[in-house]
């Protein structure tokens, strides 16, 4: 089953009743078929879901690294919360970890599934989880241990790499429908041969010796100062469709 659907399906039996978050018995069971992390449920969730979703928070602590995700949301979502008026949109998920004292950094989880955009930030992330799907765009910005971003990675929108000073390659297996821009990562030797762009793509510099994997022709650079126009996207899954509609 698609794993969007999947996570549609859980959703809607919060919604009506049928499935208790406090509970996760009920409904764990489909979400680990599917390979699908129990945030993913907060990352494809609107704004007015989160009060009911509260008792995921300490299941996330048990299956996974202590991580935090909180809602970019714009003013009418604010509004929202009061009884007085009514919208849903987080315009995106900034993402932080609880390992910010540990010396060697962390790992991301698996298996993460988002209809909104992430950005991890100056965080002690060492790597991303691998399996990840967003239909927003990823930012991963001033991440000074961040090594490896790993595939399978699918970003239905743009990737965009910047302050991450120790990242010395993008992993195979990662496709990304929108554009590539990539700043501040002098480290950054090779472009994987199975990396998959389908907009632009951006780097601030060369550097000596660096493999364009097959996206050589395609690199822009010096870095103009201005992110590269997003490249409209030509399909959703379905099933993410289906869930941004609700």
């Amino acid at each position: 089953m698609d794993r969007f659907t999947t996570t549609a399906a859980v959703l809607d039996g919060f919604a009506s009743g049928r499935f208790d978050p406090a509970a996760p018995e009920s409904w764990l069971e489909p979400l680990e078929r599917a390979g699908i992390h129990p945030a993913s449920l907060l990352l494809c969730s609107s704004a007015r879901d989160l009060p009911r979703l509260a008792p995921l928070k300490p299941l996330m602590e048990r299956v996974g690294p202590s991580c935090e995700l909180v809602p970019s949301i714009s003013y009418d979502t604010i509004v929202a919360w009061s009884p007085l008026t009514y919208a849903h949109e987080i315009e995106h998920w900034n993402l932080a970890t609880g390992a910010a004292s540990r010396q060697d950094g962390c790992a991301l989880p698996d298996h993460l599934l988002s209809i909104r955009g992430v950005t991890v930030r100056e965080d002690p992330v060492r790597t991303l989880g691998r399996n990840w799907a967003l239909v927003g765009s990823l930012r991963l910005l001033d991440l000074p241990r961040l090594q490896t971003v790993p595939g399978p990675l699918e970003v239905f929108g743009d990737l965009e790499l910047d302050g991450l000073p120790e990242l010395r390659e993008l992993g195979p297996g990662i496709q990304v429908h929108g554009n590539l821009t990539v700043s501040g990562c002098p480290n950054l030797l090779r472009f994987s041969r199975g990396l998959m762009v389908e907009g632009s793509v951006w780097l601030d510099a060369v550097p000596k010796g660096f493999d364009p994997g097959g996206l050589g022709p395609r690199i822009q650079s010096p870095w103009p100062g201005v992110a590269p126009r997003p490249v409209a996207v030509q399909a959703y899954p379905p099933g993410a469709v289906n869930l941004a509609a609700q």
